[in-house]
């Protein structure tokens, strides 16, 4: 026996979160993180997880500030590590850029062909990346 559309119950989609970790492995909130609060579909299987190596955190910390909740992820299955930056510093997400819900400004960092990774190099590839950010909004 078929089903009328009246009998289908709706199937509502749960908003999906990334549970996200700053640098001290405090929570923060995905708003202040995606473009309209979504997170989009596959960030956790791209993004990884926050890094947890002391001597990594020493040498990001000492770039970046921790109190600017600046996060730092590691993939999974490969030497390679992102940095992700809250929208309100972001120079590259928001509507004057026609940014899709979602949208979140992250930077990779490989080491790949280097074999691991070496704290002089972070600091290095981190640096770099201190041109992409408005602090002026602090």
């Amino acid at each position: 026996m078929e089903k009328t559309n009246t009998e289908v119950k709706k199937v509502t989609k749960k908003k999906e979160t990334a549970n996200l970790l700053n640098t001290q492995g405090k929570e923060v909130l995905d708003k202040d993180y995606f473009f309209a609060g979504v997170v989009p579909s596959g960030f956790k299987k791209t993004c990884g997880n926050p890094v947890d190596r002391e001597d990594l955190l020493a040498v990001f910390n000492k770039v970046f500030k921790p109190e600017d909740n600046i996060l730092f992820y590691k993939q999974p299955d490969k030497e390679v590590y992102i940095v992700i930056i809250p929208i309100v510093y972001s120079t590259d997400i928001g509507e004057h850029n026609d940014s899709v819900d979602g949208d979140f400004q992250k930077h990779a960092i490989s080491f790949i062909n280097e074999g691991s990774v070496n704290a002089d190099t972070l600091k290095h590839k981190l640096e770099r990346i201190r041109k992409f950010i408005n602090f002026s909004d602090r």
